[in-house]
């Protein structure tokens, strides 16, 4: 099935995005910090980033909820919802690789960042879209 490669692909690309934009931001706001002088109270700034994330999370959470497959649907129409529900939860759980990622701008130390690595990367092998996958979501 062509389309499960189209889908697979996607899935690698957007692993690798959102490493890469996490990765970005947390280093460059530690470029900020430091390039500032001494660091200030963290703690508020810490509170708020958690309470976005809980906000961006339970709106994720909410939407991936109503995307439902339905067998009277044309097989393209299942597919793309399909890779919207696999957009989704990559988003969803690539937030779950973010606390490592907090620990390493926080502590500089390299072990951190390979949890990281290694978190993002476990969760992209884990969760990749095949066929079988596909068939068990249109029977939900």
């Amino acid at each position: 099935m062509p389309a499960i490669h189209r889908l697979r692909r996607m899935h690698i690309l957007q692993y690798l995005v959102l490493a890469g934009l996490m990765l970005a931001l947390v280093l460059l706001a530690g470029h900020g910090i430091q390039a500032a002088g001494a660091r200030q109270n963290m703690s508020p700034i810490i509170a708020l980033l958690l309470v976005l994330l809980v906000l961006v999370v339970g709106g994720l959470y909410l939407v991936f909820r109503r995307i439902r497959p339905n067998l009277r649907r044309p097989e393209v129409e299942n597919l793309r919802i399909y890779q919207s529900a696999v957009l989704l939860r990559n988003s969803f759980l690539a937030l779950v690789s973010l606390p490592p990622l907090l620990l390493y701008h926080f502590t500089a130390d390299w072990l951190h960042l390979l949890a990281f690595g290694l978190l993002l990367s476990a969760l992209c092998v884990l969760t990749m879209p095949t066929e079988s996958k596909y068939r068990r979501w249109l029977l939900t």
